[in-house]
């Protein structure tokens, strides 16, 4: 048995490294994920070489990335906030309410430093050339502000999210809800 599963697995990684694009289904064809082999290496070189760059780069206080989350957002105000350095990295949040039922949720991560650094390969990176769809939303790489972006959306609570880098160093959440994707994209 465990040698069908290994040869089954093998023969699997076989097959998706000759096809650049490969889409798996789950069982009720329900939700699909898509991953984009063809540029790997490339991809992961690229990545390792800015973990690197991060790790020399000395991590932002708490009231440094307080300073960078606005007291008002697309015409909402800031209803609260949080900011923190326990993991080894600073991160700030902030909500902006309209309503009830609108609202916008801005997060920044300092990637900078060797804590920054490993949150930044595993929540960022591992998410470049994928693509996942089924009947409540869709999750995919776009290219965003000469980068790329991971944009999301969830039908159930018309919220959209964009996460992306800025600054060499900052990976930033933007998500909305009852917002329009385009609205959250003029914000970034």
């Amino acid at each position: 048995m465990k040698k069908k599963f290994i040869f089954c697995l093998m023969a699997t990684l076989l097959f998706v490294a000759c096809k650049p694009k490969t889409t798996i289904s789950s069982d009720d064809g329900n939700t699909k994920v898509s991953i984009d082999v063809s540029d790997m290496q490339n991809t992961t070189d690229e990545m390792n070489k800015k973990i690197e760059e991060l790790k020399k780069l000395k991590p932002l206080t708490v009231a440094e990335i307080k300073a960078m989350l606005p007291e008002e957002l697309a015409g909402m105000k800031r209803t609260d906030f949080n900011s923190t350095s326990a993991m080894g990295f600073a991160t700030g949040e902030a909500r902006y309410n309209k309503d009830d039922t609108t609202s916008i949720h801005l997060t920044i991560w300092d990637c900078a430093g060797e804590a920054g650094s490993g949150f930044y390969a595993l929540n960022y990176w591992t998410k470049m050339s994928l693509e996942s769809e089924n009947e409540d939303g869709y999750t995919k790489t776009v290219d965003f502000m000469g980068g790329k972006a991971v944009e999301d959306f969830k039908k159930y609570n018309n919220a959209y999210t964009l996460t992306f880098t800025s600054n060499d160093r900052l990976m930033v959440t933007i998500a909305g809800e009852n917002i329009p994707l385009t609205t959250l994209q003029d914000i970034a």
